[in-house]
């Protein structure tokens, strides 16, 4: 019983904020947020060839018409689907998902700890998160941006992004998978990501979990809160986005701005050790967009490198954080679905204005990074010469003792598989999930895509399966001579990743060994080198 007791109390500390946060429970339904309030900004028109990418003729061209742009290389198109819980599942549902104690499963949201223990139930049904949701804040979305080349070799690949702090790769493989049939790609071409918000859904298991009908709800079981007549599970709703994206497809413009937000510009903050005030977060942001031949959007990602935690533990509203304010912004201006995807995001904490209101704080900090997206466009640059995509396959070694006792204790089942064939013994075996996990390894998907060709008409996309570092940043980047967007915590949510000389030095010069407490391990960037980005980068 004693061990049983350390392994609760270790596992706490998988979270900062489960150290004395404050989990006072808002109870009121925050869906006020004066978005209208957001400046609209005017979209430059496309250029001439010049500086921001330009028409030249040619394809959709009009025979020639230089107001029009070139879009024979590409095809996109874009949609979302809401996925707030329904108030039943928010309510909560009784489930069988453990052979001694039924759990009552609400809907709560990832991000911040509050362990509190209740009993001996807590044995088998353990996780470390505070009150669950008690309403629907600003509205959470799945987002799909579906990416044709028309040159050969022809490549389609499905951007998926949703509001939630990560997912384990059950959930990964589950959404992919319905996704990829629906759009008609191999499953690792759907790059699968999250937000990130602290407020959004747990889909990682450990703050407790999801009503299993809000992942997915086909058949009407009102014991289960599942009525798809009224709202179908994440799931069938990413497919819905993506088959409906599919058939709009159209003839596309690719361009892209990037730029770094430095100085009084940046909207992050450095969140890790730094004894001497001198180091920075990732400062790039990146806006990826793809065009009608007469210049109207037809879907864009946004890439930036800052957590979604203006909102604190207090927060008990299902919300976005700073992103629903950006996406909003963004989307409105551009009458499209604009997708964010988190950049180098272990080193950055929001660089919010300063409000009086966390809700308005939160949204302002959207518009903020909404701005400067916005301000980048003048200096937007064409992608030419098709989608290169290739992908890797790298095995992690679980070595983080606090993940294999959270194993032990069940708390990754239905979330996280570590253990070798263990999916496929779930299936097959009645009962499976319930028994403890044994945590060895994680397998996952690393993606180099290359968008275009050509000196000055390459954006390279660079997926990392966890909050990659800064550091781990400049090793990618260093790679390629092409500007470069990273794609953090896509195709896989596995912790912290930090390099090998970044690792352990928390401890020595702040006394702080937090991200090393939610990484897999020391042995997690030598491997994904070794395995993903080495052969990808290869010659």
């Amino acid at each position: 019983m004693k061990t049983i007791q350390w392994n609760v109390m270790g596992l706490c500390l998988l979270l900062s904020a489960c150290l004395g946060s404050n989990n006072d429970p808002v109870t009121a339904s925050r869906t006020d947020t004066n978005e209208n309030s957001s400046p609209v900004i005017v979209d430059p028109p496309p250029g001439n060839g010049g500086g921001n990418g330009g028409g030249n003729g040619g394809g959709n061209g009009g025979g020639g018409n230089p107001n029009l742009l070139d879009t024979s290389q590409f095809r996109a198109a874009s949609a979302k689907r809401n996925i707030d819980p329904t108030p039943a599942q928010i309510q909560g549902v009784v489930t069988s998902s453990t052979p001694i104690v039924g759990k009552l499963q609400q809907f709560n949201l990832g991000g911040y700890g509050g362990f509190e223990f209740n009993g001996p139930e807590d044995f088998v049904n353990f996780d470390i998160g505070g009150p669950p949701a008690n309403g629907i804040g600003d509205g959470t979305f799945v987002r799909v941006f579906v990416l044709e080349g028309q040159t050969e070799p022809a490549n389609r690949v499905v951007f998926v992004t949703i509001d939630a702090i990560g997912a384990g790769n059950v959930i990964q493989n589950k959404l992919k998978a319905a996704v990829a049939q629906a759009a008609n790609v191999p499953p690792n071409n759907v790059l699968f990501a999250q937000t990130h918000s602290h407020s959004g859904a747990d889909l990682q298991g450990l703050w407790g979990g999801v009503p299993a009908s809000w992942l997915s709800c086909e058949q009407a079981d009102p014991a289960q809160a599942c009525d798809p007549a009224l709202k179908g599970g994440l799931y069938q709703l990413a497919a819905e986005a993506a088959a409906e994206a599919v058939a709009n497809l159209k003839p596309a413009y690719l361009d892209f701005a990037q730029t770094v937000l430095e100085g009084e510009a940046r909207l992050n903050n450095f969140r890790r050790c730094d004894p001497d005030d001198s180091r920075t977060p990732d400062p790039t942001l990146t806006l990826l967009q793809a065009r009608t031949a007469r210049g109207d959007v037809l879907g864009s990602v946004l890439n930036y490198s800052a957590h979604p935690t203006v909102l604190n533990s207090s927060n008990r509203l299902v919300h976005t954080d700073w992103v629903g304010g950006a996406l909003r912004t963004l989307e409105r201006n551009f009458n499209s679905t604009v997708l964010y995807y988190n950049g180098a995001i272990a080193d950055s904490s929001p660089r919010a204005p300063a409000a009086n209101d966390p809700y308005e704080k939160a949204n302002a900090m959207g518009v903020a990074v909404a701005q400067a997206a916005m301000n980048t466009l003048p200096t937007r640059k064409k992608v030419e010469g098709g989608l290169l995509v290739n992908h890797a396959t790298a095995f992690l070694p679980v070595t983080n003792p606090l993940f294999v006792g959270a194993g032990g204790l069940r708390s990754f089942n239905g979330y996280y598989n570590f253990t070798p064939l263990g999916e496929q013994l779930a299936a097959n075996i009645p009962g499976y999930e319930n028994l403890p996990q044994a945590a060895l390894y994680a397998e996952t998907p690393v993606s180099r895509i290359r968008l275009g060709q050509g000196e000055g008409k390459v954006l390279e996309l660079v997926t990392i399966p966890g909050e990659g570092s800064k550091g781990m940043a400049d090793s990618i980047r260093a790679r390629s001579s092409n500007p470069m967007m990273l794609m953090g915590l896509t195709h896989n949510s596995l912790g912290y990743i930090l390099t090998e000389n970044e690792f352990g030095n928390g401890l020595f010069e702040c006394q702080s060994f937090y991200e090393e407490t939610v990484s897999l391990g020391p042995f997690t960037t030598p491997a994904l080198n070794l395995q993903a980005y080495d052969p990808l980068f290869a010659p």
